[in-house]
């Protein structure tokens, strides 16, 4: 048996890391995983530079709408200055000095410079004001349309937009022939809001300056927890330490899925070829259904460790080649990060999930891809699997606000989503008989799912049964349906 069982794993682990097709994916994957990442600052600094400008009497609504744009790319800035800070609601260093070189009148860019930024990690401001070429809106046809251009600092331009403040009826006009650009009349209708503000607080005698310095000396409000056991002089603030571990269940149910819903069509496709090319038949000559089935599943575990251990150490590799410019601050995150990894209260779990989920979902892959000829007849039946597949990563966007959340909770007894939730679950801490209790159903669940995939894939390798033998088994369930002659 293990003999048998070890030549089907390897003959398959094999077959999968010699193509090129293995390779690719798993060097391109984190490249695409970082493109998606950084995609939105690649379109924004990828966009042509647009001009706009401002025809208004006096300069109210004009200096209104510059300070609201240089407020958004101030947040950009502060967000990159100290991503780990913005994210826990906290004061540092680098921002105090980017906000005292902003009250010094310091622009965005030399501020983010003073408090230790590099300029060029700042996105390309798409929006620039232009002198307004003409004193109403009835002249600006050519402008808009292009067939006459504005100057600026690179030369001659279209002018994109125009804001048009009408003294009579009080309104602002906003003209552009691009209806789907919303950004500057986003900027502009917040501009607004500020200065209706700003008229509210004049109409009873009250200074801006009085509101900012009331929101300035506002209270802060400061997470504690109980440290029990740790004395009374214990620091009860809770740190980044302590959010870890809501941190890394998420980031390893995430990657659960990914692995599991990447791997599983290993399986999918290697099984629909084998039956097509009527491989099957040979295979059953030399070894048993029940040692081909677990030499099947345990190359695909193979592969999946084969990924996780290629990623982990091309991640480490990186981290070690950059350590000298990670902030310090980013390094204690990521030592935090590891550091929760490492505890067996999640690490032990997050494993058993794993295998667990893997064979459950390994498994019905192979046995419905055994009854299919080809990829069309596979979409049929495998439909309602990836539909089940996508609902627990619909449940991270819940874990993230609430772990303790009770849809989790109902959910994580449900075994085919339990290998993902009872990751996310295990920072709240819940009940030892819960953990064992479910993790003891997922088992039982699973060596259920085992035992009917082993009689649907001896039906569909060893008969021949196919997806039409399916829908007849369902046909025969629905009352006063016959089975054709």
């Amino acid at each position: 048996m293990i003999r048998s069982t070890y030549l089907v794993t390897m003959r398959d682990y094999l077959g999968y890391v010699s193509a090129w097709g293995f390779w690719l994916g798993l060097l391109f994957t984190p490249v695409i995983i970082g493109i998606f990442i950084l995609a939105p600052t690649f379109a924004q600094n990828a966009q042509p530079t647009r001009y706009f400008a401002v025809i208004e009497k006096g300069d109210t609504f004009t200096n209104a709408l510059r300070e609201e744009m240089d407020n958004s790319i101030g947040v950009m800035a502060r967000a990159m200055l100290d991503p780990l800070a913005i994210a826990e609601d906290r004061d540092s260093k680098k921002l105090s000095a980017f906000d005292d070189a902003r009250s010094s009148g310091a622009t965005v860019d030399e501020a983010f410079v003073q408090a230790g930024g590099n300029p060029a990690m700042l996105p390309r401001q798409d929006f620039v004001e232009v002198e307004a070429p003409v004193e109403n809106s009835s002249e600006l046809a050519p402008y808009l349309i292009g067939e006459t251009l504005v100057e600026t600092e690179e030369g001659p331009q279209p002018l994109f937009a125009a804001f048009v403040v009408n003294e009579t009826s009080g309104e602002i006009e906003y003209w552009s022939e691009n209806l789907q650009a919303r950004t500057l009349i986003t900027f502009a209708r917040e501009a607004e809001r500020e200065l209706q503000l700003d008229r509210a607080l004049a109409a009873v005698n009250v200074d801006r300056s009085v509101l900012n310095e009331a929101r300035a000396a506002r209270r802060d409000v400061k997470q504690q927890r109980v440290r029990i056991g740790e004395g009374e002089d214990a620091e009860t603030e809770v740190t980044q330490t302590d959010r870890a571990p809501f941190v890394v269940s998420i980031m390893m149910a995430f990657s659960l899925w990914f692995l599991i819903f990447s791997v599983i069509n290993y399986l999918l496709m290697g099984t629909i070829e084998e039956r097509s090319n009527k491989i099957f038949d040979s295979l059953l000559t030399s070894v048993k259904l029940p040692h081909l089935l677990a030499g099947k599943l345990l190359a695909v575990l193979l592969l999946s460790l084969t990924l996780m251990a290629f990623w982990s150490f091309g991640s480490g590799l990186l981290t070690w080649f950059v350590r000298d410019s990670i902030p310090a601050d980013v390094a204690q995150g990521i030592g935090s990060l590891l550091a929760a990894a490492a505890k067996p209260a999640l690490f032990v779990p997050a494993i058993i999930s794993f295998v667990l989920g893997y064979l459950m979902y390994g498994s019905l892959f192979l046995a419905l891809g055994s009854l299919c000829d080809t990829i069309q007849e596979a979409q049929t039946l495998m439909t309602p699997l990836f539909v089940t597949l996508m609902a627990p990563l619909a449940m991270l966007a819940f874990a993230i606000q609430d772990a303790e959340s009770a849809l989790i909770e109902i959910m994580a007894w449900v075994p085919v989503f339990t290998p993902f939730l009872l990751i996310l679950r295990m920072p709240t801490e819940p009940p030892l008989w819960e953990v064992l209790a479910q993790l003891g159903l997922m088992a039982a669940t699973t060596l259920l799912i085992l035992h009917l995939a082993t009689r649907v894939y001896r039906a569909g390798a060893v008969h021949g049964a196919g997806v039409n033998d399916v829908w007849a088994f369902f046909g025969k369930l629905v009352p006063g349906k016959k089975s054709a002659a």
